[in-house]
């Protein structure tokens, strides 16, 4: 089965229309199903829990400009939105991709718990108020790559260990503008793919760093090994943010995971997950 369950609506309307560009391109892939996966910090309702990312003291100038403008748009709208698209026939899931931010496990738990998702991604993109992935320019001239590298691998393995997600997505997006640690990160392998395991978390193969600085696939082949030996499954995803981008990579995506040992990937309704054969 050929799926698609990483995509974004956030550079256009919240309409049919927009939203149909996204299934036409999907079915000109060749794919069986798509999931969008809108990300919170567009919604009203992730507010609250985010807007310490660009209050206080030690914020980045260019993260706090950035995040200010977002918050705008409503859940309820963007559910009854896939619902409707749903009742057009097209095979579309609703999905959402959540930041996890470390002491506000309760309130992002009780923001999925109000509304009727097919399956939640889980990402770290922020270490205490730095995006890391933002800009080469912003945090990362004075940081040092392997705390950097330590700090979000420890992150992601909380999020793994939370139970909140039914996948954790770009699973090394730190690695997204080229920066490489000189430790070994296989410690640090093992640690992610016991908590997806102990969780009962997928682990998500994700096209995007492709067409990122990286060049390269998240994750790296020795990551999905370890996850693959300890019994923790699959999702895909290109990760498009315009409808032209959906399915793009897929094929390399699901090479990797056949060279990794995976033979099915995770499909999801209602949260609840099957496993079908790769397409």
């Amino acid at each position: 089965m050929r799926v698609d369950y990483h995509m974004h609506l956030e550079t256009g309307p919240l309409t049919l229309e927009y939203l149909e560009r996204f299934w036409r391109q999907a079915q000109k892939a060749g794919l069986d199903e798509i999931g969008i996966s809108e990300h919170g910090h567009n919604y009203k309702q992730f507010r609250k829990t985010m807007e310490h990312l660009w209050t206080g003291q030690n914020t980045y100038p260019e993260v706090v400009q950035w995040l200010e403008k977002d918050f705008s748009r409503d859940l309820d709208e963007y559910v009854a939105l896939i619902q409707e698209g749903k009742k057009q026939g097209w095979s579309l899931k609703l999905g959402l991709e959540v930041d996890y931010i470390p002491g506000k496990e309760a309130e992002i738990a009780a923001l999925i718990d109000a509304y009727p998702w097919d399956y939640v991604l889980g990402s770290v993109h922020f270490l205490d108020k730095w995006a890391f992935d933002f800009s080469p320019e912003v945090g990362w001239p004075e940081k040092d790559v392997n705390s950097a590298y330590q700090a979000y691998f420890t992150a992601l393995t909380k999020a793994a260990a939370s139970g909140l997600f039914d996948s954790i997505t770009h699973p090394d997006l730190i690695k997204i503008f080229r920066h490489r640690p000189t430790i070994s990160l296989e410690p640090y392998y093992a640690e992610l793919a016991a908590a997806l395991a102990s969780s009962d978390t997928c682990v998500e193969i994700n096209a995007a760093g492709l067409r990122k600085p990286v060049g390269r696939i998240y994750p790296e082949p020795e990551l999905l090994v370890k996850c693959r030996e300890a019994g923790v499954p699959i999702t895909l995803a290109c990760d498009a943010h315009y409808p032209e981008d959906v399915g793009k990579g897929l094929d390399e995506a699901i090479e990797l995971a056949r060279s990794t040992g995976y033979t099915q990937v995770a499909i999801f309704t209602g949260r609840q997950r099957t496993l079908v054969p790769l397409g």
